[in-house]
């Protein structure tokens, strides 16, 4: 049975300051009591923990804090933490890179993450309230939150939860069972639906959980913990910059929350700026690494969250991959390079221009060349997928590169009438051989059948069978065994392109002799 109700926590967020000081300290010394001192901070360097650590060492100076380094704060609050004394740093087991690579991206939140991330794995409950139905069947008014998300099933990239426990929450337990210490997290209810679910379950001093944790500042509001800071003058970390008061409440004027730097869940709810346009600004290498390397760019183009400012924006025209008219750029190189079965291109003007309509990056994603005698344009996706109509075709021309013409094209959309993206240069020779050496082969086919209805069958089975040639069957989908093995390829990929174009301007604006 609950310990609070909602309506308990509501009058508690609304007792005043000094009344929740009261009762936070009071919990704070029934837990150093209940194991005999033996307790620990739990301090990310943000500003929720750094009220904590100063409410909890006021009363007991020498309880350690514990600091998991990450690789994803924000650089201030690294460089804050190294000045509080009696800190443990501790690394996660396995990187952030490897984390997206292994489990998925974290978008949207905690829990449309975990739901897509088990449906994908067939579990029955996840595709349950992901189509808003109940255990037995009926709609659920509870589940029908998540029917908006259930396109993320599709998207070309994995998707989870796990990055929290794994990059922090592992650690730290592990520590605390090693040193027999309990911890005390600054958490609060107000924070997100699933902390105040488990606030309201067992109070702050949570005994009877497997790790067993404090949070003795589950009711305070983010206003609170600004009065705080400003009325004790403690230290805290630089990238919050200066409390003011904008209409009637207290705000930070540099970030508002320090989380992870490139956490995206919550990021679809963001007026812009958002946090990645305001990173590109504040932190620009962090910026670059987020976006460009870990590919965090490319997910939030498939949710159409921005992540550049304004002014970036409009200057992308002057981009050398950017393209305001595809079409037309491509067609010059048909002209110039292909001489016979020009006719080609029409087939690769109406593959593209429909692209257009495509919510998935994945569908507007493409290899396209130009040779001596006709073009083709297929699927990025699939020339890295062994055996499908794409790779047979990129890879058909590997020993006689001469002539060939290649580039990836990412299709942004229409504008002023006209097909706009990115092209990008690619040596084909070297390309085609990365393609032989990595593509992957196809495990399972996924497609719609005549009523619309998803559907999957393993590779073997589909195509020794008659679906292959139902004209009924659409939007056919080839699954290799990891779909996060691929994307790292794509990923991979991509940065070899991104450096065959700074060695070859870096030749061009070179001194000749």
């Amino acid at each position: 049975m609950p310990v609070y109700t909602r309506q308990d926590l509501s009058i508690m967020q609304a007792w005043p300051l000094e009344r929740k000081i009261r009762v936070t300290q009071a919990k704070i010394l029934e837990w150093h009591h209940h194991y005999g001192g033996r307790i620990a901070i739990s301090f990310s360097g943000g500003k929720d923990s750094t009220v904590l650590l100063d409410l909890v060492r006021r009363a007991f100076p020498d309880v350690p804090a514990v600091f998991v380094d990450t690789g994803l704060e924000y650089p201030e609050i690294r460089e804050f933490v190294k000045t509080v004394p009696n800190v443990t740093w501790l690394r996660p087991e396995i990187p952030f890179s490897k984390v997206l690579t292994t489990y998925g991206y974290p978008i949207i939140s905690k829990d449309v993450a975990r739901r897509i991330y088990y449906a994908r794995q067939g579990s029955p409950w996840a595709i349950r309230h992901l189509n808003g139905l109940n255990a037995d069947g009926t709609p659920s008014k509870y589940n029908k939150r998540y029917e908006k998300w259930r396109f993320l099933l599709d998207a070309p990239f994995l998707i989870s939860d796990r990055c929290c426990a794994v990059m922090k929450e592992r650690p730290l337990h592990k520590y605390a069972r090693e040193h027999h210490l309990y911890m005390i997290l600054g958490t609060m209810a107000s924070e997100s639906v699933r902390r105040q679910s488990s606030y309201l379950k067992t109070g702050c001093n949570a005994y009877l959980k497997r790790d067993p944790t404090s949070q003795p500042m589950s009711f305070w509001t983010e206003q609170d913990v600004l009065a705080y800071l400003k009325m004790t003058g403690i230290s805290y970390a630089s990238v919050y910059s200066e409390i003011v008061e904008e209409a009637g409440k207290l705000t930070t004027t540099g970030v508002k929350r320090s989380g992870c730097m490139f956490c995206m869940f919550g990021a679809h709810l963001e007026k812009e700026p958002n946090r990645f346009q305001r990173m590109e600004v504040t932190h620009p290498k962090q910026y670059d690494f987020c976006i460009h390397k870990l590919g965090c760019g490319d997910v939030l183009d498939y949710l159409h969250i921005p992540y550049t400012t304004k002014e970036r924006t409009l200057s992308m025209e002057n981009e050398k991959d950017y393209q305001p008219d595809i079409l037309n750029f491509l067609e010059k190189i048909v002209q110039r390079n292909t001489i016979a079965y020009k006719e080609d291109f029409d087939v690769d003007k109406e593959i593209l221009w429909n692209s257009a309509q495509e919510s998935s990056l994945e569908h507007r994603s493409f290899l396209w060349m130009s040779r001596p005698c006709g073009t083709w344009c297929v699927l990025e996706r699939e020339v890295f997928l062994d055996d499908t109509n794409a790779n047979c075709i990129w890879t058909h021309y590997a020993d006689c590169p001469e002539g060939i013409l290649a580039y990836r094209i990412v299709v942004e959309g229409i504008r002023d009438g006209k097909l706009a993206g990115k092209v990008i240069p690619i040596d084909y020779a070297k390309q085609v051989r990365r393609v032989m050496q990595s593509a992957l082969p196809i495990v399972k086919i996924q497609y719609r059948d005549k009523d619309d209805s998803f559907c999957e069958n393993s590779y073997h089975a589909f195509m020794n069978s008659s679906m292959p040639y139902d004209e009924a069957i659409h939007d056919i989908r080839y699954v290799p065994e990891s779909e996060a093995e691929l994307q790292h390829i794509l990923m991979l990929e991509h940065r070899m392109e991104q450096k065959t174009k700074c060695s070859c301007r870096a030749k061009s604006t070179a001194p000749q002799r």
